[in-house]
């Protein structure tokens, strides 16, 4: 079987850190050996998680520590000598291929979790050049919506990229609704709207409390935590919903099971994803949902048919919001019919099988030397 390392930027609670312990339990359960490696921890959310290797516990780095970490990972790829690495994150590709390519790693994949044009400036360069070059090998895109997004790369680049979607654990709470509202503390007879996800620009929570201010009633139940929370709290403020608004900040994975639950309604308003694991976490739990009409989201929950098990409102277009918003208020047939679609579509379609079986050929089935063993 393969030894393997999984290289990632930092440590935190985000979607990509999630979906690279997902495809190590995934591929240890089939035998492999991999571990993970998180260059530095903007949280100490995982440390306690099996076969994992953290080089810095700073939430932040300087550029002299950058090098240590660079340095120190080229030595430890070479150490160990895996067979094949996965970078996740811009940085996790870029500095873990690189290192990868220095210490004679024979087979290196970098996965892409989000559109190219959010990279940073130097990120986004050096990732073009690496992706044309034979430092990665294989590119792995969780959506065709982010394989799309590097139409203008390099024809080197473009003919390494395939797509392997995003599979989740789900393990439904085991609580009534009036159980878990009351274990999180919840109102038992609100209607409640949730949204999952660390309070930073990419999420558009300044507009969902815009769209959320239009609708006649109910409670906005926000599950994360950021930089941007005490600015929210006061555009809550200003708008005069402070009352029907509430942050619950970061929650554990039974808190989450549990507060999907409690949840009438899943609302995101990303400006982009990869592919969401809330949303797949929400279809998964058998919610409504409102979402952000962007590429990313209409490649979750609309099939081949053209039906979509959700809700698409356009970016910017606040009477949209709070119409759709409002109509799931107004109409429970509706809010049951796109809950059912949404179960249905998730296991047909992105399932963690699926996912680890992708990461496994990417990896294991493609490389030339594992393959043949």
């Amino acid at each position: 079987m393969a030894k393997i390392v999984g290289i990632i930027s930092f440590m935190n609670a985000a979607g990509a850190q999630e979906a690279l312990l997902r495809v190590s339990r995934g591929l240890r359960a089939r035998g492999h050996n991999i571990e993970v490696w998180f260059l530095y921890e903007e949280d100490s959310i995982h440390a306690n998680e099996p076969h994992i290797r953290v080089f810095e516990h700073k939430t932040r780095l300087t550029p002299l520590e950058y090098v240590k970490v660079f340095l120190r990972l080229r030595s430890e790829l070479k150490a160990a000598a895996p067979d094949s690495v996965v970078g996740f994150l811009p940085l996790g590709n870029v500095f873990g291929m690189t290192a990868a390519y220095l210490a004679g790693v024979p087979w290196r994949v970098a996965s892409q979790r989000a559109p190219g044009p959010t990279f940073g400036k130097a990120m986004r360069i050096l990732d073009r050049y690496l992706g044309a070059s034979n430092v990665y090998q294989k590119i792995v895109c969780v959506s065709d919506a982010v394989r799309r997004s590097f139409h203008d790369y390099a024809p080197e680049y473009r003919k390494k990229l395939s797509v392997v979607h995003n599979g989740i654990e789900w393990t439904p709470s085991n609580a009534s609704k009036e159980e878990a509202r009351r274990i999180l503390g919840l109102a038992p007879d609100a209607f409640i709207f949730g949204a999952i996800g660390r309070m930073k620009v990419q999420k558009n929570y300044f507009f969902m409390l815009d769209a959320f201010a239009g609708t006649s009633n109910g409670i906005l139940a926000i599950a994360g935590d950021g930089m941007l929370r005490p600015e929210l709290e006061q555009h809550a403020r200003k708008l005069g919903i402070e009352n029907r608004v509430l942050f619950m900040g970061a929650l554990d994975r039974q808190e989450i099971r549990h507060f999907l639950k409690a949840m009438d309604v899943f609302v995101q308003t990303s400006l982009y994803e990869g592919q969401s694991n809330a949303v797949l976490e929400a279809m998964h739990a058998g919610l409504p949902m409102v979402l952000s009409d962007i590429p990313e989201q209409r490649e979750t929950v609309v099939d081949e048919a053209g039906d979509a098990c959700s809700l698409l409102a356009p970016l910017g277009d606040l009477p949209a919001w709070q119409k759709a918003l409002q109509e799931l208020v107004d109409w429970p047939e509706v809010r049951a019919a796109l809950g059912e679609g949404a179960t249905r579509h998730v296991n047909a379609r992105f399932t963690l099988d699926a996912m680890i079986d992708g990461f496994e050929r990417a990896l294991v089935n493609d490389h030339p030397s594992t393959s043949a063993r």
